[in-house]
């Protein structure tokens, strides 16, 4: 890719394979920022079955060799930071930590998610491996840079059967991820889509001109590491059907209603005034087909959805809970097939926007999060149970660090017939109790509009239930 010169960047993709360094394209630089602030994805794994150290370090070595953003170092240059591929790199990283109990696996979390790369020396991604003999958990680490969900999955994938399979081949490729290798070339080399780009950069500038000029809000707090949480339960396969049928019968996805009931247990909870905007996380890979399904890539654009509509607490019913989650549905459709027909031109045209990435900064962290929540959908999560030396018992939910602006995350995902829920927050924006009560209200909002069976239904804590929390 072209340094950066304020121009749309127009090349040849072939040119660029043969490159050894690229800047970080404004989005990855945004979440990178000055390579100390934590900004990470953790995904954790249960194994059974015995585990061989060196075994496991020659699978990372496999699966880094797959990857060049894993054999890269970051180096800053008077442009901003760029990846630099290394011919001799430093290993992914593996810390060995001794298991004692159920629980150790989530301290290693509140300590790695808060923990900064070396990433002038190290890859973007490490390993926790927590070991008891024949019961084992794996924490990948991976900077959000370069590390989005289907990202942190697949290398998962990949160290399981690089681990499982020695003999397999993992494939490969050689390219950087730079706008060439995403972008069609003929689109980069239409004059309507150039004009349509050098259009939206002049808006875009416009806005952040107007921003700067008005009041500037003072910067987020920044939030201690002990005033970080993660809150997180799951519910069972019996359970999971009958929503899963519901859904079907109404003509809407499970994350539609579980979107509508989390938007209304946060409202419920929180108040109509404490609750601004919602963002639902969207896969942009689908939207770039010339981006390998297996390569590593850091960008989780967001749609904003729409919260009129939403019902006192006293007003709820099931009739109405359904036909606001088409509404929603419709919503969610028409945002994200937006997103996707202007993707192309917002990836190009960020890259003419980093002189003012120090504006774009400053915005985010004066942004006021406390008063929005994400939703993050991780869907099925595809991953093999059983291998030949070892079974594959939990996949919990991936867990994201967002600092050091406050921010409210949900986190959906489901593995071997579970469904698994996770509220990543921090005392400032969204306190503990607070969390534990979106979680009781969001599943009692399901219970009740999805009409699940008497047997599926929440119990008292003494009872055993499929949909009773399961919390840290």
């Amino acid at each position: 890719m072209s340094e950066r010169t304020g121009t749309v960047p127009i090349g040849d993709a072939s040119a660029q394979r043969t490159q050894r360094s690229r800047p970080l394209l404004l989005p990855e630089r945004t979440m990178y920022r000055e390579g100390r602030t934590p900004f990470t994805t953790i995904f954790t794994i249960k194994l059974l079955g015995t585990m061989d150290e060196v075994r496991l370090r020659q699978a990372l070595a496999r699966v880094q060799i797959k990857h060049p953003l894993l054999r890269c170092v970051v180096e800053n240059s008077a442009a901003g930071p760029r990846f630099v591929l290394q011919d001799r790199p430093a290993p992914i990283s593996l810390r060995i930590v001794e298991r004692r109990d159920e629980d150790d696996w989530q301290t290693e979390v509140r300590q790695e998610w808060v923990t900064p790369f070396d990433a002038s020396r190290e890859p973007l991604v490490r390993i926790v491996w927590l070991r008891a003999g024949e019961i084992n958990e794996l924490l990948l680490v991976g900077h959000h840079c370069i590390c989005d969900g289907s990202s942190g999955i697949n290398l998962l994938h990949e160290c399981l059967s690089a681990y499982d399979k020695p003999e397999q081949d993992l494939g490969s490729y050689d390219t950087l991820g730079t706008v060439e290798d995403i972008v069609p070339a003929e689109m980069l080399r239409n004059g309507r889509f150039q004009r349509s780009v050098r259009w939206k950069v002049g808006l875009l500038r416009l806005t952040l001109f107007l921003k700067q000029r008005g009041s500037r809000k003072p910067a987020g707090p920044r939030i201690a590491a002990e005033q970080m949480y993660f809150h997180r339960w799951h519910v069972g396969d019996e359970t999971v059907s009958a929503l899963t049928e519901r859904c079907r019968s109404e003509g809407v996805t499970v994350f539609n209603a579980v979107s509508l009931a989390f938007m209304q247990a946060f409202r419920d909870v929180r108040g109509a005034r404490a609750l601004k905007k919602t963002y639902a996380m969207v896969n942009a890979r689908k939207f770039l087909p010339n981006l390998r399904a297996d390569a590593m890539f850091g960008l989780a654009p967001g749609v904003p959805l729409r919260m009129k509509g939403l019902p006192s607490p006293q007003d709820i019913s099931a009739e109405g809970f359904w036909k606001r989650t088409r509404a929603l549905k419709a919503d969610m459709k028409r945002r994200i097939d937006r997103l996707s027909a202007s993707l192309y031109n917002n990836l190009v045209g960020l890259e003419t926007l980093h002189d003012r990435y120090a504006t774009l900064v400053a915005n985010t962290e004066s942004a006021p999060a406390v008063r929005h929540f994400t939703l993050s959908n991780m869907g099925r999560i595809n991953l093999p149970q059983q291998h030949r030396s070892f079974k594959l018992e939990s996949v919990y939910s991936p867990l994201v660090m967002v600092s050091p602006t406050p921010a409210n995350t949900v986190i959906i995902s489901s593995f071997a017939g579970q469904m698994e829920f996770a509220i990543v927050s921090d005392e400032h924006s969204l306190p503990y109790t607070q969390a534990q009560a979106i979680e009781q209200r969001a599943m009692e909002i399901l219970r009740v509009c999805v009409a699940i069976p008497a047997q599926y239904k929440l119990r008292s804590p003494r009872e055993p239930s499929s949909m009773r929390a399961k919390t840290i």
